[in-house]
C-alpha cells in the first residue's frame, strides 16, 4: 500500500506576499483561509495544480492592494502635512527656531563643504594625476633626522634618472624667474609667473593648447608660450603666433609657438608665460660658470629645477623610491665629518616622489613656489560643519521633546484608533524632513546670498553652479536627508512612545529620561562653544603676536623694488641718485629680502682656535651690498658693519649672526672677531668683521639659523628703500624716474616689506578668521535652541511664577529661579571643553616656533563669556514671566 506523502506548505514568497497585503489584524484569518484552500487542492489536483492556484491569488490581489496602498498612502500624507502645517503655524515662535536653526547650520554646512571640496579638488584636473609626482630633495643630520629639504633638486640629477629608471616615461624641469621684464609693442610690464620649461612639460601636466603643437612648441631655443590672459593683455585681437615678444633685461626675443588655457585655480603651480628650457642654454644670469649648467651633468648641489615626472601606467612607485638609495651611491660622493665617519650619500641626502595631488594639502618646504593649505584646515572646517549641524540638529530635538507633551494627546487618541508605534514614527520623522526641506531651501538661498562674499574672503572661486551637477545635488540630498534625519528621529522615537491609556487618563508625566537627554544635549552644545571661544581666542592671541613681534629689525617704511642686471651693473650711480631725495633715507641690494627663504648653503670653513674647521653644520648665506643692516635698522653687537671706507670689504668680509657665533663655540661675539672665513660658491676667503644680533628672516613658523652675510652684488635681485613717511606716491615718481635713467622701459613693481611679512601668515591668517566667523555662527545657533528651550520651560511653568508672586517672591528672585539650572549646565559644558580645548591649541601652537602660551586667562574669560551668554539668552523670557499678571498667570493652562 502506497503511503501519501505530506502536503507541503504554500510557497513561501507567495506567502510572504499575501501577508504584507492583508490588513492588519486580519491576517492570520485571511492566510489561514487561504491555507486551508491551498491544501483541499492538494488533495483534489495535486501540488503544482495548488501552487498555481496560491500565485493566482497573489496576482488577483496586487491590484487591490496596490490601489487601497496609494489611496490610503496619499490620504495620510495629506493628513501628516495639514496637521505639520497646522503645528507650524499655531507654534510661530518655536517653528521659526527650529527652520532657522536648520536653515543657517545647513547653509553654513554647504559653504564649508563646497570649500572642502574644492580644497581637495587641487591638481586633479590632470590626465594622469594618478602618475605625476614631483621630485624633491631632502637631507639628513647624524643622527638620521631630517636637516633640510627641498621641492626642488640640481638639473644634473635628470639625465642619469631618465637614463637609469625606464619607469620614469616623461621628466620636465622648471626654473622660476621670479620678476621678470615683459616688453612688446608700447607694452611693458614686470610679471611673476615665467618660467623656463622643458618640452615633456605637455606630457607630464594636461595643459589644453588653444593654438601650437604640444609636441614642438618647447622643443627650440626661444619658443614661448602664453596663456589666454597673457594673449589678450599684450596681442589684443591681434594674431599672436609667430609673433615676437622680448623678456629679460637684455630684451632678448621669443617667438610665440602656442597659446594655452589659463591655469585652473585649483592648481598649486600657476604660470602665464612657458619658455623652453634650452633657452637657458649659455645665460650667464642663471648659471656662474660659463657652463651648460642647466643642460649638463656637472652640479649636484645647487637645487634650482622644480622637477615633474610621469610614471609608467603599471609602474609601482614604492618600488622606484626603493632603488633611489643605491642610484644616489651610484652617482654623488661619499661625505667625512670631523670625526673622520664616512657617510654613503644615501646616508645624508635622498630624493623623494610626491604625487602631484598631495602637494597642496601635504607639502611644506621652504620652497614652495605658492603657499600651499594645510589637510589640518580641511579637518577642521570638516569638524565645524559637522558641529553645526549637530547643534542644529540638538536644537530641533530638544524642542520637539520638551514640547512632547503638547503632542501627547494626539499620540493616545491615534494609538488607539489603531495606529501603531511603527506608523506613529513615520508620522514624526516626516514631520521634522518637512520641516528640513523647508530649512534646506532657506539655507540654498542663504547660500546664493553669500556665496559671492565667501569666495572672495576664502580666495577661492565658488560658485552656486558647483551645486547644480550630479556631485553638487548629492551634496544638497545628503545634508538635507542627514539632517532631518538625525534631528527627527529621537523625537520620534520618544514621542511615539507614549502609552494611550496613560494619556487618556491624564496621568502623563514628562518622566526623567527626557529632561536628562535634553540636558546632555545642552552641555554638550555649550562644550562646543566653549571650545571654539578658547580656539578662537588663542589663534587670535598668536597672529597679534605674529604681526606685532620683534623680528630683530625695522619693519616699516621699508619698500622693496625687484633688481634685475641693469640696476645692479649702475647701483652706485642709482643709489647716489636715490638718496638725492630726502624722502629716500637708505637704500642697499640683497638677494631676497626678509620674509624671504634662507636657501642658500653651499658651504664654509672658519678657524677656530688655530684649526680650521669644514661646515660643522649648514649655514645660509646672505649675499648683499654695503648698506644692508643700515637700512633695515639691524643692531652690530660686535666689531664693524661693512664700509666703503674699507675696499677690502667687498671682497674679503664676513659679518656672522649671534646664532652662528654660539654654534661655532666662540663663548662671545668679541671672541670671534677677525677669525679667517673661507667660502665655496663663491670661492673667498677674508675675515670676520662682525656680529650681527640675531633677526628673523624667515617666518617665525622657522627659529633662527645661523647665517653669514658677505657682499656679493651681481648675485642680488631685489633693492631695498627706507623711505620717510608721508607722500609715498611722490617718492615712488622719483625711484621711477632714477629707473627710467638707468632701465629704460622698466615699471617699477615695489611692495612694502611690511606686507610681505603680513603674508607669510596670510593663508592661517585668512583660515582662522573664516573658523572664527563660523565658530560665532555655531555659538549662535546654540544660542538660539537655548533661547527656545528656556521660552518653553518658562512657559511651563507659568503658573508656579504666579502663585510665587502672589506670596511675595521678588523679580530678581524670579529670574535667579529660573536661570540658575542652566548655569549648571554651563558650568559642567566648561569643565568638558577646558582640556579638549587646551590640548588642540597647544598641538596647534607647535607649528610655530615662536608661540604664545595659553594661559589661564583665556578660559576664565571663556567661563565668564558662556556664562553671559546663557544668562542673556534665559533672562529675557525670565524678566519677561516675572513682569507678567499674576492673575493672567493663576488662569494658564
Amino acid at each position: 500500500m502506497a503511503i501519501k506523502s505530506k502536503p507541503q506548505t504554500p510557497p513561501k514568497i507567495a506567502f510572504w506576499l499575501l501577508s504584507r497585503m492583508a490588513i492588519s489584524g486580519e491576517e492570520y484569518s485571511v492566510l489561514g483561509d487561504f491555507e486551508e484552500e491551498y491544501f483541499e487542492i492538494v488533495q483534489e489536483k495535486g501540488q503544482a495544480g495548488a501552487r498555481f492556484w496560491y500565485w493566482r491569488q497573489v496576482f488577483r490581489s496586487t491590484p487591490s492592494f496596490l490601489k487601497n496602498w496609494i489611496y490610503w498612502s496619499v490620504q495620510m500624507l495629506k493628513n501628516y502635512l495639514k496637521i505639520t502645517l497646522r503645528n507650524i503655524k499655531r507654534h510661530k515662535g518655536y517653528s521659526f527656531i527650529n527652520i532657522a536653526g536648520l536653515a543657517i547650520g545647513m547653509a553654513v554646512c554647504i559653504l564649508i563643504l563646497l570649500f572642502v571640496r574644492d580644497e581637495l579638488s587641487f591638481d586633479t584636473h590632470h590626465e594622469h594625476k594618478d602618475r605625476i609626482y614631483r621630485i624633491e630633495r631632502r637631507w639628513f643630520a647624524a643622527d638620521g633626522s631630517v636637516r633640510g629639504a627641498l621641492c626642488s633638486v640640481a638639473p644634473s640629477f635628470i639625465p642619469f634618472l631618465e637614463e637609469e629608471f625606464a619607469e620614469m616615461e616623461h621628466i620636465a624641469r622648471m626654473v622660476g624667474t621670479g620678476d621678470i621684464l615683459i616688453s612688446h609693442a608700447e607694452n611693458n610690464f614686470v610679471e611673476e609667473r615665467f618660467f623656463f620649461a622643458e618640452h615633456d612639460i605637455f606630457e607630464v601636466f594636461t595643459i589644453p593648447l588653444i593654438k601650437g603643437d604640444p609636441k614642438t612648441a618647447l622643443k627650440n631655443p626661444n619658443s614661448l608660450v602664453l596663456s589666454e590672459s597673457m594673449v589678450r593683455k599684450y596681442f589684443g585681437d591681434e594674431e599672436p603666433m609667430g609673433k615676437s615678444i622680448k623678456f629679460g633685461s637684455e630684451r632678448e626675443d621669443c617667438q610665440v609657438t602656442g597659446v594655452m588655457k589659463d591655469v585652473p585655480s585649483s592648481s598649486h603651480l600657476h604660470f602665464d608665460f612657458l619658455a623652453s628650457y634650452v633657452t637657458l642654454k649659455g645665460r650667464q644670469e642663471y648659471y656662474r660658470d660659463g657652463s651648460d649648467y642647466f643642460l649638463g651633468t656637472t652640479n649636484f648641489s645647487d637645487n634650482v629645477t622644480y622637477t615633474y615626472m610621469r610614471l609608467a601606467k603599471d609602474a609601482d612607485p614604492e618600488e622606484v623610491a626603493a632603488r633611489i638609495p643605491g642610484f644616489l651611491d651610484r652617482h654623488l660622493p661619499s661625505y667625512e665629518d670631523d670625526s673622520g665617519n664616512v657617510y654613503l650619500p644615501h646616508q645624508w641626502n635622498t630624493l623623494v616622489l610626491r604625487k602631484v595631488t598631495d602637494i597642496h594639502l601635504h607639502s611644506r618646504t621652504h620652497n614652495e613656489l605658492e603657499p600651499n593649505s594645510d589637510i589640518r584646515y580641511i579637518t577642521l572646517f570638516t569638524l565645524i560643519a559637522v558641529f553645526i549641524l549637530i547643534i542644529a540638529c540638538i536644537n530641533f530635538m530638544n524642542l520637539s521633546t520638551a514640547r512632547a507633551a503638547n503632542r501627547a494627546r494626539e499620540v493616545g487618541l491615534r494609538k488607539v484608533v489603531g495606529a501603531n508605534r511603527q506608523l506613529l514614527t513615520t508620522q514624526f520623522l516626516g514631520e521634522s524632513l518637512l520641516i528640513a526641506f523647508l530649512a534646506m531651501v532657506i539655507a540654498v538661498l542663504i547660500v546664493a546670498v553669500l556665496l559671492p562674499y565667501f569666495s572672495a574672503f576664502s580666495g577661492h572661486e565658488l560658485k552656486l553652479g558647483m551645486l547644480i551637477n550630479p556631485v553638487g545635488l548629492l551634496l544638497l540630498v545628503a545634508v538635507f536627508l542627514v539632517t532631518g534625519l538625525a534631528a527627527g528621529l529621537y523625537p520620534a522615537v520618544y514621542l511615539s512612545a507614549y502609552k494611550p491609556a496613560t494619556i487618556l487618563r491624564g496621568d502623563l508625566t514628562r518622566g526623567t529620561r527626557g529632561a536628562i537627554m535634553r540636558k546632555v544635549m545642552v552641555v554638550f552644545q555649550f562644550a562646543i562653544s566653549a571650545t571654539l571661544i578658547i580656539s578662537v581666542a588663542v589663534v587670535f592671541k598668536q597672529m597679534r603676536f605674529l604681526q606685532n613681534a620683534n623680528l630683530g629689525f625695522q619693519r616699516e617704511n621699508i619698500v622693496l623694488i625687484p633688481a634685475d642686471q641693469p640696476i645692479k651693473q649702475n647701483w652706485e650711480a642709482i643709489k647716489q641718485e636715490l638718496l638725492n631725495n630726502p624722502r629716500i633715507l637708505s637704500a642697499t641690494l640683497s638677494k631676497r629680502a626678509p620674509s624671504g627663504r634662507l636657501l642658500d648653503a653651499p658651504g664654509f670653513s672658519i678657524e677656530i682656535n688655530g684649526e680650521l674647521v669644514e661646515s660643522p653644520f649648514t649655514m645660509p648665506h646672505n649675499r648683499v651690498e654695503h648698506d644692508f643692516f643700515k637700512t633695515y635698522g639691524m643692531k652690530i653687537v660686535a666689531g664693524r658693519d661693512f664700509s666703503i671706507d674699507h675696499p677690502t670689504d667687498k671682497d674679503e668680509a664676513f659679518i656672522l649672526n649671534e646664532t652662528a657665533v654660539r654654534r661655532l663655540g666662540f663663548k662671545s661675539p668679541e671672541e670671534a672677531l677677525g677669525s679667517p672665513m673661507y667660502t665655496v660658491a663663491p670661492d673667498r676667503s677674508g675675515r670676520l668683521i662682525g656680529v650681527v644680533a640675531d633677526f628673523n628672516y624667515e617666518s617665525l613658523h622657522h627659529e633662527i639659523v645661523p647665517m653669514i652675510t658677505y657682499i656679493r652684488l651681481l648675485e642680488t635681485n631685489t633693492a631695498a628703500l627706507r623711505i620717510a613717511r608721508g607722500n609715498i606716491q611722490e617718492t615712488i615718481a622719483h625711484v621711477q624716474g632714477v629707473w627710467d635713467r638707468f632701465h629704460p622701459g622698466y615699471p617699477v613693481s615695489y611692495t612694502f616689506l611690511d606686507d610681505r611679512l603680513n603674508a607669510l601668515y596670510r593663508n592661517e591668517a585668512r583660515m582662522m578668521e573664516m573658523f572664527g566667523n563660523f565658530s560665532l555662527l555655531a555659538i549662535l545657533i546654540a544660542c538660539l535652541g537655548l533661547f527656545g528651550l528656556s521660552s518653553f520651560t518658562t512657559e511651563t511653568r507659568t503658573k508656579e511664577i504666579g502663585i510665587r508672586k502672589v506670596l511675595g517672591a521678588s523679580l530678581s528672585k524670579i529670574v535667579t529661579l529660573l536661570s540658575k539650572e542652566y548655569t549648571k549646565w554651563v558650568l559642567v559644558a566648561n569643565i568638558i571643553a577646558f582640556p579638549i580645548a587646551y590640548f588642540t591649541m597647544d598641538r596647534w601652537l607647535n607649528n610655530f616656533a615662536y608661540r604664545v602660551s595659553i594661559g589661564w586667562t583665556v578660559f576664565i574669560l571663556t567661563a565668564l563669556l558662556t556664562f553671559v551668554i546663557a544668562l542673556f539668552t534665559v533672562s529675557y523670557q525670565s524678566i519677561k514671566a516675572a513682569l507678567g499678571d499674576p492673575a493672567e498667570a493663576l488662569r494658564y493652562e
